[in-house]
């Protein structure tokens, strides 16, 4: 597996040390280390390299938006406009549809 590409130089080498530690661990015959050994060695050869642990980012303040967005009322009188205006061009097409049917074949009884 390779490392992704938005790693910097220092973290690509340790992924890569860590990774080859691990192999040469997995192939070792007979008895392993510890696993807490393992990686409390694999710690202090990257504090030799320099790396030390930081505190963690504060987390951002989150604030509300700035607008209030979409009214939900608009947006049901829209909606009913729609289809008021829907039902209304549905009605003109029916009599539409009707009036040619009585014109080519007169009236007929429903």
């Amino acid at each position: 597996m390779t490392n992704p590409p938005n790693l910097d130089e220092d973290t690509r080498k340790a992924v890569a040390a860590l990774a080859s530690r691990v192999r040469n661990r997995d192939a070792a015959e007979g008895d392993r280390e510890a696993p807490e050994l393992f990686a409390n060695e694999f710690v202090q050869a990257l504090r030799g390299q320099g790396w030390r642990p930081t505190a963690a980012r504060p987390a951002l303040r989150w604030s509300s938006p700035r607008s209030r967005g979409a009214d939900p009322s608009r947006h049901a009188e829209a909606l009913a406009e729609a289809r008021a205006r829907c039902a209304d061009g549905a009605a003109k097409l029916k009599a539409s549809e009707v009036a040619t049917v009585d014109a080519l074949f007169g009236e007929v009884d429903q």
